[in-house]
């Protein structure tokens, strides 16, 4: 009886994955930080009062790591009546959802808080989606893990970073005034590397699709094989393919990792986080 009723639960799953409408999985309940772990990384000299160590300049030295979380950098409260993370951006970090996803369409909604933090408080707001996420929390930068990264940024939601080793091709062209590159559908492929230069890791979108400050945007990614699809407020704004990580010096595909909110110096909200399988790109988004 019992191997009757595990083999139906696993066909349900598979014909469920199979399925172009397949049931969305809230990743958030609303009321705990269940399946979520949290980690901070090396926090800024201006935070005073932190019982980390530091160097001869007065910078700190260790990170917050796993689960401790005494700045309460990551909270759940009601805004506008409804149930959000907000994340204070106080420190450096992910909130990462620890399983892992292959084949998803993974959608949320974010709003940005007033707050800005050290060494961002001249910078634009800041934060991001890491999917794909694998390897050790706060080996990339002292802040991430790598993964590949949809960009939350004031202006910029939806552009293009690799946080660590990995690598992906996007059809670019380069920008006629700097060394930055940006997304165009029918350029040639460019694979974007992590780098210390900036503008060889990053792919910049130009399209007008955020919301103004105070109103809640909709970042979706969908991801099918190799492939990637950034989405903003129902706008396709980069379709990205090939992705890879590096092991050793050599690329290996990947196609499957964990889900991350950053937290990266600037106060927001998140709210209504879900993901559901998929079997392939829906056919409103295939190109």
């Amino acid at each position: 009886m019992m191997k009757k009723i595990l083999f139906v639960s696993c066909l349900c799953f598979f014909l469920n994955q199979g399925s172009a409408k397949a049931q969305w999985r809230n990743l958030f309940d609303g009321k705990t930080f269940n399946g979520w772990t949290k980690y901070l990384g090396v926090p800024h000299q201006s935070n005073q009062g932190i019982d980390l160590p530091k160097d001869d300049n007065g910078k700190y030295t260790k990170d917050f790591g796993v689960n401790n979380d005494p700045l309460n950098v990551y909270s759940i409260v009601k805004e506008e009546g409804q149930p959000a993370i907000r994340v204070s951006g106080q420190v450096f970090g992910t909130l990462t959802f620890m399983e892992e996803f292959e084949n998803y369409h993974i959608k949320l909604e974010f709003k940005w808080g007033q707050k800005k933090w050290e060494p961002r408080i001249q910078m634009v707001r800041d934060a991001g989606l890491i999917y794909h996420g694998f390897g050790e929390q706060g080996s990339t930068d002292r802040s991430w893990h790598p993964g590949q990264e949809s960009q939350i940024q004031e202006g910029d939601t939806g552009d293009y970073w690799p946080t660590g080793d990995v690598t992906i091709d996007i059809p670019a062209v380069k920008s006629d005034t700097s060394d930055w590159w940006f997304y165009h559908p029918d350029a040639p492929l460019r694979t974007q590397i992590f780098s210390n230069k900036m503008s060889e890791r990053r792919i910049i979108t130009d399209l007008e699709k955020e919301k103004p400050n105070g109103e809640w945007n909709t970042v979706e990614v969908i991801c099918s094989g190799d492939s990637s699809i950034h989405i903003v407020n129902g706008k396709v704004v980069m379709r990205l393919y090939n992705s890879r990580k590096i092991e050793n010096g050599q690329p290996i595909p990947l196609t499957k990792g964990t889900i991350a909110l950053q937290s990266e110096g600037a106060e927001l909200y998140y709210r209504n986080i879900k993901i559901r399988p998929l079997k392939a790109i829906p056919k409103k988004y295939k190109e």
